[in-house]
């Protein structure tokens, strides 16, 4: 059994009458099987020359038509062109095209416009069918090992979405990321591309879709507070350049680990133009994870069970829990309903000194008490945390629920614009998260959550120190001319004896005000309550300001009005 192949462009009004003429055998003959190939006005030049070279064949021109035998293959033997194969078909089935040359003209201008629409929608289908790239910094951390499994077998993007993975690293690790990288290809995941790894960040961040921060600088014995944040800021402002530059715009960038992930997150967020300030955001899951693990083991119920938990703040610094909305589901009591029947968290527990104090300890002491019984840095927890909450973000999080979730402050709840806090947050559409924004809070939980502000803050001053305003001080009032009780002017010696005694009363004065002056910049800068960056801040302004003139009213004039003073 033979097969007929037509090939020829798109736009040719040859190929469009012999492709004519070839259906009509198609569809009345049963044994005539016909086989098209359509290519681009602009791509068919380079293919005829490879067909032919391949074949052995001369030709020049659309269309081209040659018969191959179904079940022997081999390159085929030649027809010809259009005339070619309407002899060939006249001489074989006695038929003939009766299609006239305005007809094929516009036959030949649907074929092309057909041709350009079924190579876009190729096209889509090719770019869909690439594969999700997802960077993970700090790869060797065992944090990253625990959550590859679930973002390799679909449990984070989707069923449908391939994967391609990155790890990024220093080159100190690259042997121990490529153990890693073969026991990630092992576990054979229908959906896992490729597995890379690399010490190059921008080979590392192209073209990434998502992209999870795990990189933690220790801080060291004797390093202050305010020289470890500066060394997290250059580290984090590094990534977020060249992120901004080579990842793709709508890339979503998780910042988790142990460090000031607050801070880090609201440093990239400075130095990208690209990367919308809302795809930064910090993992403040493990603290929300932990309140709800401890209640749920004084109730006795799954801690999934425990929904609506709220972390307010600084994720990795202070935080003010709110259990006041909390619910709880599966609880074993008195009263059963169906699965989204659910109970006060705060009723079930029914004792408010626990939650005010005891609850509110084990949190604080969680990280460390399963550290020191795991006697290493609980990772399957974080990792945990981090895949929950990528996946939430990517796919929705699901209805009714609320959730915590460190982003780009837009002052809401009266937290300062551009900072970055732990809000309660829901996440639908999926792509997108949304700040719940008609929680009622007490007089008492606003005034924690700016204390939570000014730490945030303080932070942020290690890097943009506030504008230094100094206080001005009140002009000296002008002393009246000496005079006698007559209105006459005193004599020579008792004037200048008068304007002697009137020099040194306006010394005095003058005295008086600088030693005021002294003493209230000494109170200022020995308040052990203030803390510890706004002091560098102001020790770092006091140099810059050493050099005022006196008339300023700056602290320094107070000291040269006492070393005046000491002189006399």
């Amino acid at each position: 059994m033979a097969k007929i192949v037509i090939a020829g462009t798109a736009d040719c009004p040859y190929y469009a009458k012999v492709e004519l003429l070839a259906d009509k055998l198609a569809k009345n003959l049963p044994g005539f099987q016909l086989h098209k190939i359509v290519r681009k006005p602009s791509d068919w030049k380079d293919w005829l020359q490879k067909t032919c070279k391949e074949r052995g064949w001369v030709h020049s021109k659309s269309p081209l038509i040659w018969r191959e035998l179904v079940d022997r293959g081999g390159k085929g033997v030649l027809i010809g062109g259009a005339n070619d194969f309407q002899e060939y078909v006249f001489g074989y089935y006695g038929t003939e095209s009766l299609v006239t040359s305005e007809d094929i003209k516009k036959v030949a201008s649907e074929n092309l416009q057909t041709k350009e629409e079924v190579d876009e929608e190729e096209k889509r289908f090719q770019n869909l069918s690439e594969p999700l790239q997802v960077c993970i910094t700090n790869a060797s951390s065992d944090t990253c090992y625990h959550m590859l499994h679930a973002i390799a077998k679909g449990d984070v993007f989707g069923e449908e979405s391939e994967i391609a993975i990155r790890l990024y690293d220093t080159k100190d690790n690259m042997e121990y990321l490529e153990g890693v990288r073969m026991e990630t290809v092992d576990l054979a995941c229908p959906l896992l591309r490729e597995v890379t790894i690399t010490s190059n960040p921008h080979q590392a961040f192209s073209d990434c879709s998502a992209v999870i921060l795990l990189d933690e600088l220790e801080q060291g014995t004797e390093e202050a507070k305010s020289d470890w944040l500066k060394r997290n800021a250059e580290h984090f402002v590094h990534y977020a350049k060249i992120i901004d530059e080579i990842a793709k715009q709508g890339v979503k960038v998780i910042v988790a680990g142990n460090g000031p992930i607050n801070f880090n997150a609201f440093m990239m967020i400075q130095y990208v133009t690209n990367v919308h300030r809302q795809n930064i955001v910090a993992v403040s899951r493990m603290v929300e994870n932990h309140a709800k693990a401890i209640l749920a083991e004084r109730l006795k119920v799954n801690s999934a069970g425990v929904v609506d938990l709220l972390i307010w703040g600084n994720a990795n610094g202070t935080v003010y829990t709110d259990v006041s909305k909390a619910r709880v589901h599966n609880y074993d009591g008195a009263i059963w309903g169906p699965p989204f029947y659910c109970r006060s968290a705060v009723e079930l527990v029914h004792d408010a000194k626990w939650l005010e104090k005891e609850f509110l300890e084990l949190l604080q002491s969680r990280m460390e008490t399963v550290q020191t019984a795991l006697k290493r840095t609980p990772a399957f927890s974080q990792a945990a945390a981090v895949v929950s909450l990528l996946a939430h973000w990517w796919n929705g999080s699901p209805t009714g629920q609320v959730f915590s979730l460190g982003v780009c402050s837009e002052g809401w709840y009266d937290v300062p614009e551009g900072l970055v806090f732990s809000y309660p947050v829901t996440m639908s559409p999926k792509g997108y998260w949304n700040v719940v924004q008609d929680i009622e809070l007490s007089d008492e939980n606003k005034e924690k959550i700016q204390n939570i502000v000014k730490e945030l803050l303080s932070e942020k001053y290690a890097i943009y120190p506030p504008p230094y305003v100094p206080t001005p001080t009140p002009p000296p009032e002008p002393t009246p001319p000496p005079t006698t009780p007559g209105g006459e002017s005193k004599k020579d010696g008792e004037g200048s004896e008068a304007g002697e005694k009137t020099e040194d009363s306006d010394k005095d004065k003058e005295t008086s005000e600088t030693e005021g002056s002294t003493t209230a910049t000494t109170d200022s800068d020995n308040d052990e309550n203030k803390p510890i960056l706004e002091k560098i801040v102001e020790d770092q302004v006091g140099e810059e300001t050493a050099d005022v003139p006196p008339s300023a009213g700056t602290p320094s004039e107070g000291k040269d009005g006492s070393e005046g003073k000491e002189e006399e």
